[in-house]
């Protein structure tokens, strides 16, 4: 039997050689649903998103390439997180499953359920990233704070250039992950949710736990990441053919409502719910509402 460490320290190995790490939440034996993390993150920050446990879910939460125990995928597109998901789920045996993002995580979410129709049951898009490579789509990123606003352009233009940014946030989380947090806490550019729910104990906890493990092995993965999830995804979002749920807040500096808005309407069977006077981290608040919507929903059929 997996003690409780053992569960947060899994690998597979996939075929192209590359090493998939991943970790368990929740009973064994409960409905699965894989659980993606943000950008830059990784499995061990799975737990920021329930208030205390993740409940009767068996949470698959995975390292995406180059960030915690994944290894880095050269040449990495957004459509290939599908196939990784497939052979993870492939190497547990379970044939079909719901998958949710959060935040970077969402747009991944929504490419496993393109690149996966029929395994798929639902999607989750929770304070979910956005499309950022279309007109449309930039305007509606012009509502972030001036921070993500300058990643994404650099992300988008010259990520050569988003190198040292994310190494000095990088060293910074390694060595003060607690002044991280905090500073960020007292940043009134951000919603007095967001504030009040890092400077609450039980998330700043696992915060501080999970900071430095998305850049185990450098800045390499989560620079690349954010250059292709700043690119045009690769997949129309119309296509999708499982049921889409997207929460977000409508207070969101990080990722403006307006880009939930403009996913939302890509998406013919898709259902957003905007909670009035929240911002970005939302879901310890909503998570048992989110479980509840991804695990009844019935398998979508053609």
């Amino acid at each position: 039997m997996l003690t409780q460490t053992t569960r947060l320290d899994q690998t597979v190995r996939l075929p192209d050689g590359r090493m998939l790490g991943y970790a368990e939440y929740g009973p064994a034996e409960g409905p699965p649903l894989f659980l993606f993390h943000g950008l830059p993150g990784s499995r061990l920050a799975a737990p920021e998103m329930w208030p205390g446990e993740p409940g009767g879910v068996r949470i698959i939460a995975p390292d995406r390439p180059g960030m915690g125990t994944s290894s880095f995928q050269p040449g990495r597109r957004l459509t290939d997180w599908a196939d990784d998901v497939r052979q993870l789920a492939d190497s547990l045996e379970i044939e079909r499953f719901p998958v949710a993002g959060f935040s970077g995580g969402g747009p991944h979410a929504l490419a496993v359920a393109h690149g996966l129709p029929d395994r798929v049951i639902a999607v989750g898009s929770i304070a979910g990233a956005g499309l950022i490579g279309t007109r449309d789509a930039r305007k509606a990123h012009k509502h972030a704070n001036p921070t993500n606003r300058l990643i994404f352009a650099l992300a988008r233009k010259a990520p050569r250039l988003l190198w040292p940014l994310m190494a000095h946030h990088a060293s910074a989380v390694r060595h003060h992950p607690g002044k991280v947090i905090d500073s960020a806490a007292r940043d009134r550019s951000l919603p007095e949710s967001d504030r009040q729910a890092m400077t609450g104990p039980g998330l700043r906890e696992r915060m501080m736990a999970a900071a430095s493990e998305a850049f185990r092995q450098g800045v390499r993965g989560a620079v690349h990441e954010a250059h292709i999830c700043a690119q045009p995804w690769g997949f129309d979002p119309a296509a999708i053919k499982p049921p889409v749920h997207l929460w977000h807040g409508d207070q969101d500096t990080n990722v403006p409502v307006a880009m939930a808005r403009h996913l939302a309407e890509q998406i013919p069977d898709s259902s957003l719910m905007i909670y009035p006077g929240e911002g970005h981290l939302i879901v310890p608040k909503h998570w048992h509402e989110i479980l509840t919507t991804l695990l009844s929903t019935a398998p979508h059929t053609t």
